[in-house]
Formats: C-alpha cells, sequence, structure tokens
C-alpha cells in the first residue's frame, strides 16, 4: 500500500471533490483516480461514493479513514522525532494531563520534578479530556498521562493507579440542603439532579450508582466550572459532580459528601504504552510521580484534616 495514495485517499475523504482535491495536491485528476483504484483494489471495498460532484465515503471507506488517519498520524510523529533527534540531543518528555488534577498540590510535584532534571531533558504539559489524551498516548504525541480508563480506549496501554476524585452533591448556598454536613442518595429520591453528559467517562459510574433510586439525572455538562456556574445560578439547581480545586472559583456553591458512595469514586491513573521502552526521562517521571502523588480529591470529614493526606516533596 502506497503511503501517497493514503494522503490523496485522505485528501480526497476531507475535501469531497475531486477535481479540488487533485489541485491541492497539485497532481493530475487520472492520478488520483488510480491511487483511489488501486486502493479500494488492495481493500477488496468500495471507499467512495458519487453524488453529483461530491464523493462521499462508504461504510468501508469510513472505517479505513479512522486508520489510514491515525497510521499518517503516527508517521508524522516519528519523522518530527526522528528530525529532533538528529538535531539535537534535548529529550522533551510529553506528559497529558486532565485540567480538574491540576491543582497547586500538581504544581508543586512537577516543580520539583523539574529540578531533578539536567539539561539534556525538557517537560512539556498538554491539557485535555481523558478520550483525547488516550488516543494522543496510543499515537505518540504524548509519551506519558494522566487519565480515567475509558471502556473504547486504544488497546496496549499500562495503567498506574494514582488520584482519584469524590463524588460530590453541589447546591447553591441558598439550598436547603446547603446546611447538611453529609447525604445518602436515598434522601435524593423524586429530585431532579444535574449530572455529566453521556460522552464524559464519569457519566456511567453516576447512572450505575444512582439507578437503584428515584433520581431524575440530567445530563447536562461536562466538567466542574460548567456543573458550578449552573449551580450558583440557581437556589434549585443540584449537580451531582466530581469535586475538584476547581469548585473552590464559586464562594456560593456548597458541595456536600455522600456517605453510600466510595471517596474514590472517579479514579484516575497514570498511564504509558505497555509495550514501548521506557525512556530514562520516562522511567524517572514514573518514579517520582508515584513517590510524590498528589492528594485526592476528598472533601475533609468531621475531625479530618486534608493535610494529613500530604507527601512531602524533596
Amino acid at each position: 500500500m502506497n503511503l501517497s495514495h493514503l494522503r490523496y485517499f485522505i485528501s480526497l475523504a476531507d475535501s469531497k471533490h475531486f477535481a479540488n482535491t487533485a489541485k491541492s495536491l497539485s497532481i493530475a485528476r487520472s492520478t488520483l483516480s488510480l491511487a483511489i483504484s488501486n486502493l479500494e483494489q488492495d481493500l477488496g471495498a468500495p471507499l467512495f461514493t458519487k453524488n453529483g460532484s461530491t464523493f462521499l465515503l462508504t461504510p468501508y471507506g469510513k472505517e479505513f479513514y479512522r486508520y489510514a488517519s491515525l497510521a499518517l498520524k503516527n508517521i508524522e510523529t516519528g519523522r518530527q522525532r526522528v528530525r529532533i533527534m538528529v538535531n539535537s540531543k534535548v529529550e522533551t518528555l510529553r506528559i497529558g494531563v486532565p485540567f480538574s488534577i491540576q491543582n497547586e498540590d500538581w504544581s508543586r510535584m512537577m516543580r520539583a520534578f523539574r529540578a531533578h532534571l539536567d539539561e539534556n531533558t525538557s517537560v512539556k504539559v498538554l491539557q485535555g479530556f481523558s478520550a483525547g489524551l488516550l488516543r494522543d498516548l496510543a499515537a505518540g504525541t504524548l509519551d506519558v498521562t494522566f487519565a480515567t480508563k475509558l471502556e473504547d480506549a486504544p488497546e496496549g496501554l499500562n495503567y498506574i493507579p494514582f488520584w482519584s476524585q469524590e463524588l460530590v452533591l453541589a447546591v447553591n448556598e441558598g439550598n436547603p440542603l446547603a446546611n447538611r454536613k453529609s447525604i445518602k442518595l436515598e434522601e435524593l429520591q423524586g429530585s431532579k439532579v444535574l449530572s455529566y453528559a453521556v460522552d464524559c467517562p464519569p457519566h456511567d459510574l453516576v447512572l450505575e450508582h444512582t439507578k437503584h433510586f428515584d433520581i431524575q439525572v440530567e445530563e447536562r455538562f461536562r466538567e466542574e466550572i460548567t456543573a458550578c456556574s449552573i449551580v450558583s445560578a440557581s437556589d434549585e439547581a443540584m449537580a451531582l459532580v466530581d469535586y475538584s480545586f476547581l469548585m473552590k472559583a464559586f464562594n456560593d456553591v456548597v458541595c456536600i459528601p455522600i456517605d453510600d458512595l466510595p471517596r474514590d469514586f472517579h479514579k484516575i491513573y497514570l498511564i504509558h504504552r505497555a509495550d514501548d521502552e521506557l525512556t530514562d526521562a520516562q522511567r524517572d517521571f514514573i518514579n517520582y510521580a508515584c513517590n510524590h502523588r498528589v492528594l485526592p480529591a476528598w472533601l475533609p470529614r468531621e475531625n479530618e484534616d486534608e493535610t494529613q493526606f500530604q507527601i512531602g516533596y524533596k
């Protein structure tokens, strides 16, 4: 299978217009036509269907597009990495991280780790949601990442338990429940409660724990800031949301612990590609992070101070 043919295929799938694609690639239409024909012959399936002047992907084409895109992305990543290796001895450690973990404790850990590095290693931190971070890790554009486990995650990844968030009930300070020290799910029966959208990792966990109760769960938000902004604007709004430092930005939002849920409700892992030989920088970071863990995002209970979980930084 010709690499150029893959590029032609991706370009035509994105453009959907044969003449425009050939022009943008600076090739003859016949060259583009032959490339697509060769791909279809190799695969034994039609990749496009024509609708007037528009070329649309068939179901076979859509499936092949996913893997062809990933292949080209991996090749480009490899080309860039080799170029960097040739032109520089500096290794850049690319770390993926979700927004919710990046509190002051995280910053202390990263500052301390950077202090251990030699001049030949640099660190680049890239933010995102778990699904995108896992895809980038599998594609080779990240070296390690922090993320949750997903059912449709790429294969070949190694997960190290690292951090967790407690699920809490967020209410406005004007809500009658705002003075509660804790609550049980059964007490929310008959209530409407906001929670995560379908494509967000905590969504399925929330439904699993609430399905036995008469709770109307409305799927509304993707992250904690949006959840708190909704609750802040209404005395009646309530949200089941993973606790994080981001919620402290709202002085009128009260977070109530839920007694019948595990405190490590939403688990975050430190993840790397299982089949790759770790570089020195990757190995050093994994070891350092595991020995200097970020405090879990748990609400302190009565007679409990969150600093008791503090791990020192050296």
